[in-house]
């Protein structure tokens, strides 16, 4: 708790440093390259505490930027870009109010740190604060989420949840292009009882892996990666992406406080026709654990396949090898697995599946120079006009790992919209997590959530 302030500090400055760096930057063009293909948009990244996103396949034939100048940025709950402009009724500026909720929540949890099972009443409330800014070809966004939880009568202030990110984009030639992305996470407690479920975006086909596991402190994760692409021929490109990594996580019993990594990924990529496209790629990374972890290299080699089979359908697959290097006083010593990934989204009349599997190095809100598995499947549907249905599952376990952690989760959602800003939402969901190490405890957790919602800045659905 201490030392988090100094590291928040210090990621907030060198933030700040890059940016104004930046500025004085060779001027860039505004029209970005089209994509080859046009039926898909830019992969977002997973949410930071997911595993690494610089191990998902790349796509050959996606765009690497918005379809304007200004770059997408996704918003904090969502797997969808953040809009741009005016947005909201409130907003000043750049600065917009996204959404205000009031939930109340009942919760029973029992586990190896207590005795018996726990019954907690808690009141929810909560906003999102977004502050939005384009400069020609850059965007910064920050999107921040202060809490306020009432507990047996006592008020909890949580304000210190964000999400920050900066891009900006160079088209050099008319075949090479470059960007320079950061993005800065921090979240002051890492308790959740909402936004469980895995969350994908039907247009751009972007998922993101929600964390459910439940651990103390905070955590923070910075990212700074500078993609660039170089185009051969209307069918194939390749791309090369240096990048730095920061991981920094507190607790009473946290066991590795922070690590730091630095790498490259390198990706070929061939259309093979409008629809579908397969690419090679390889990553190499050296990351540094502050204390109990050795030095660890980490190299991957993978090959994808992506589609889009119709209209309403879309999947993508990859899988290789993975090679952790752990460097001691004593020696190296040298683990490897297969790694891979796969989703799916489809799209029905009414209703909306996907499903994702990861296997690769995992980096969440415990550190580890393990390696993780993780299941997705989430399912939402309009029942009537106003009425929706999400329904989601998930699985995750590490493995060569000092902790072995695993956890699953369940949950059952109902939205019931009351007018175009204004909705009722009722949610039930359940935990249970398993640790070999001290930062998380082993237990189960049920939870029953009903509240309002108000979003100023809804956008009509369009079906």
């Amino acid at each position: 708790m201490r030392n988090m302030k100094p590291r928040l500090l210090q990621a907030f400055i060198a933030f700040a440093l890059i940016l104004g760096c930046s500025a004085g930057t060779i001027q860039a063009q505004q029209d970005p390259l089209p994509p080859q293909n046009p039926g898909e948009a830019n992969p977002q990244k997973s949410d930071s505490v997911t595993p690494n996103p610089a191990q998902a396949p790349a796509i050959a034939g996606e765009a690497t930027g918005a379809s304007s100048s200004t770059p997408q940025i996704r918003a904090m709950n969502g797997a969808g870009p953040l809009p741009a402009g005016r947005v909201s009724p409130i907003q000043l500026g750049p600065i917009d109010l996204q959404s205000v909720d009031a939930f109340q929540t009942v919760i029973a949890s029992s586990s190896t740190v207590q005795t018996g099972t726990l019954w907690q009443s808690r009141t929810l409330f909560r906003a999102i604060l977004v502050f939005d800014q384009g400069f020609k070809t850059s965007r910064i966004a920050v999107q921040y989420q202060p809490r306020i939880t009432v507990i047996d009568g006592t008020a909890n202030a949580d304000t210190g949840n964000l999400n920050a990110e900066w891009s900006t984009a160079f088209r050099i030639t008319p075949l090479l292009k470059m960007s320079f992305n950061n993005t800065l996470n921090f979240y002051s407690q890492q308790q959740q009882f909402d936004n469980l479920s895995l969350m994908a975006d039907v247009t751009t086909g972007a998922f993101v892996r929600s964390q459910f596991l439940e651990g103390n402190g905070h955590f923070l994760n910075d990212r700074t990666q500078v993609p660039v692409t170089y185009q051969f021929s209307p069918r194939s490109r390749i791309d090369a992406t240096p990048f730095f990594e920061y991981y920094s996580s507190s607790g009473t019993t946290q066991t590795v406080s922070q690590s730091e990594g630095y790498g490259l990924s390198a990706s070929y990529g061939y259309l093979l026709g409008p629809n579908n496209e397969i690419g090679f790629q390889y990553q190499v990374e050296d990351t540094h654990f502050s204390e109990f972890l050795p030095n660890t290299i980490y190299q991957t080699f993978s090959a994808s396949y992506s589609q889009q089979l119709s209209l309403t359908m879309r999947f993508s697959v990859s899988g290789g090898m993975t090679t952790a290097q752990s460097l001691q006083s004593t020696g190296s010593s040298t683990h490897r697995t297969a790694s891979g990934s796969a989703t799916l989204i489809k799209s029905f009349r009414d209703a909306t599946l996907a499903f994702s599997f990861y296997r690769g190095q995992s980096m969440g809100l415990q550190i580890t120079n393990g390696f993780a598995d993780r299941y997705d499947a989430a399912y939402e549907r309009h029942l009537s006009a106003r009425t929706t249905l999400d329904v989601g599952a998930g699985y995750y376990r590490e493995f060569q790992s000092a902790t072995n952690t695993s956890g699953i989760y369940s949950s059952m959602g109902l939205g019931y919209r009351l007018t175009e800003k204004w909705s009722l939402a009722a949610q039930y969901g359940y935990k249970n997590q398993k640790n070999g190490g001290a930062n998380f405890a082993t237990g189960d957790l049920h939870f029953l959530s009903f509240g309002v919602r108000w979003e100023p800045g809804r956008r009509p659905e369009r079906h």
